[in-house]
């Protein structure tokens, strides 16, 4: 199965972390409205902040990236790009070579969205001030700096897609409990339940397993429970017509489960609270 963007950005500089990358230049210029930058490549690494202006870059995979103020988009080496400006602002760039040993190299851009992180900024202020010949110790700080953007610049967007993922997920957890609150006594099965959710079934039985810390069978009795447990409190309807309104097929399949449950029967508790 091929690997996510991120997962081979990640893999990459994990390979190349025993020294740092090589810094190569870094510019900035203001950008126009109607600024067209035609398709283009670097063989190195390109990083361009966006601290003021919007625009859309295009890759030739197809790919369109939209930037807005305060974004970081990170290019592949070779990946031919363009970008399109629909407002004014100022573009940072920084150039990185690439390890002449590189192996699994990122073949696509990545894009991280207002970036707030004030050292991440900082060395790209920094670096796009470089001039154009550097000292032997400036080299070694510029290098050192330029890779801990790029290291920071993958981690917060892996940070970000995954609270994003838990969030999506915490979501589906939500739209299950409401689904079996609102419809616990005509529940046929709980595949109905995840397609309702808009995911697979196996995928929302682990998922809310581990979000709740019991199963979704489990949660709906309990649901049921709680509502016959009301039912037997307040009101004098039958056994069986108080199983049937919380969703169970029979009186006799109702008393067991309550039994489990309530550690009595369904007759004997409502006895015990009058």
């Amino acid at each position: 199965m091929a690997m996510d963007n991120l997962t081979v950005w990640s893999r990459f500089l994990a390979r190349h972390a025993k020294a740092p990358l090589v810094f190569l230049c870094g510019v900035r210029h203001p950008v126009n409205p109607s600024l067209y930058c035609s398709p283009h490549s670097h063989p190195a690494i390109e990083i361009v902040y966006h601290p003021t202006g919007r625009g859309v870059t295009h890759q030739k995979s197809n790919r369109n990236v939209a930037f807005a103020e305060g974004g970081v988009v990170v290019y592949a080496p070779n990946e031919e790009h363009d970008q399109v400006m629909e407002a004014e602002g100022e573009d940072l760039c920084l150039r990185i070579a690439m390890p002449r040993d590189a192996r699994e190299i990122p073949r696509q851009c990545f894009h991280v969205p207002e970036v707030e992180d004030a050292a991440i900024i900082e060395d790209i202020r920094m670096l796009s001030l470089s001039r154009a010949r550097l000292s032997a110790a400036e080299q070694a700080m510029f290098n050192l700096r330029a890779t801990s953007a790029l290291y920071a610049l993958v981690h917060l967007a892996c940070t970000r897609r995954r609270e994003s993922g838990e969030g999506n997920l915490k979501k589906y957890v939500r739209k299950a409990e409401q689904y079996l609150r609102a419809h616990f006594s005509t529940v046929a099965s709980l595949r109905e339940v995840a397609a309702h959710v808009g995911i697979s079934y196996d995928h929302l039985r682990h998922t809310f397993k581990k979000q709740r810390g019991v199963s979704l069978v489990r949660y709906l009795n309990e649901v049921r429970m709680d509502r016959a447990k009301t039912l037997l409190a307040h009101s004098s309807l039958p056994l069986k017509q108080v199983a049937t309104t919380c969703g169970f097929k029979d009186e006799y399949y109702f008393s067991a489960a309550f039994r489990r449950f309530a550690g009595t029967p369904p007759g004997r508790y409502r006895a015990r609270l009058s």
